[in-house]
């Protein structure tokens, strides 16, 4: 690799170091060598985390000259992969400052923080860290056109590209969102409850089902059996369920498709029709409630 601290001096954004990265390496291979490039970019160690409330860290004095990344033992291969990307962020982002010890700290919950406007700066933080680390394993150049692939809509190609970019598939998932040119939206659920959910704002419909809500009893998943690991067929399903329809409105044709996962998690991806209007959105956000 011929990357180096040089070629990212004085970047701060984590959408920009990730497009000096990749000018710098145009020819780096999918899944992208993470831990190479992260010793290649000065971390001059990936060690084993030996606690069990934190996922990773960073250790680094406070010019970030050198660093070490921690990552939990035993740690699934896409989320280790995430998680050294997430770390790394953290050392080249200039405005990142370790805490006490030189070092950061890292648990699930921050590697799940995803909003860069937020007033907290420990937690935006850690969203500019976790944008890095998606750009870095899902960068956009390549991955706009596997996005697309597809005729219509599919979550199967989701869990086929996770693989493919060893992330996970709620990774993935996000990137789906952003980079697919029909309106979608990505759900995660658990034992039956909607955990997360991911679409483009001005684009995708208002989805009025909450975080922590019950998954809708007409929804797919809810009244159909699912093989583990097997991604259903694509079926219409009620609009009216998932999505705020106003009085006097005609609801949009909402289209739904699951796979469901181990330990009770599952996950949905919705689709609907779209218009000319859905082309000309803004892809570039995630609403989020």
């Amino acid at each position: 690799m011929a990357v180096s601290r040089i070629d990212l001096a004085d970047v701060g954004s984590p959408e920009r170091l990730v497009i000096e990265i990749f000018k710098a390496e145009p020819d780096l291979p999918i899944p992208i060598p993470v831990e190479k490039l992260a010793i290649q970019l000065g971390i001059e160690e990936i060690k084993e985390l030996e606690s069990d409330g934190f996922i990773g860290g960073l250790i680094t004095n406070e010019t970030k000259s050198r660093g070490v990344v921690l990552v939990q033992r035993r740690m699934k291969a896409e989320r280790r992969r995430f998680t050294i990307g997430h770390e790394l962020g953290h050392f080249l982002i200039p405005a990142h400052r370790p805490g006490k010890e030189d070092r950061f700290l890292c648990s699930m919950s921050d590697l799940l923080e995803l909003d860069p406007k937020i007033a907290d700066m420990r937690r935006r933080w850690e969203a500019e860290a976790n944008r890095f680390s998606s750009l870095l394993l899902v960068p956009p150049h390549h991955f706009r056109k596997e996005a697309n692939s597809s005729r219509d809509p599919d979550l199967g190609e989701v869990v086929r590209l996770a693989e493919l970019y060893e992330v996970s598939k709620e990774v993935l998932g996000r990137a789906y969102v952003d980079y697919r040119e029909e309106p979608v939206a990505f759900v995660v659920t658990h034992n039956g409850r909607v955990l997360r959910y991911f679409y483009r704002k001005g684009s995708f419909p208002f989805i009025s089902v909450r975080w922590g809500d019950p998954v809708p009893k007409a929804s797919l998943l809810i009244r159909k059996n699912h093989e583990q690991s097997v991604t259903s067929e694509i079926e219409e399903t009620d609009a009216a369920q998932w999505l705020d329809v106003s009085r006097g409105h005609r609801a949009p044709t909402l289209f739904e498709q699951v796979h469901r996962q181990q330990q009770g998690y599952a996950l949905i991806l919705l689709s609907v029709e779209p218009s000319e209007e859905d082309d000309e959105a803004d892809d570039s956000n995630w609403n989020r409630r």
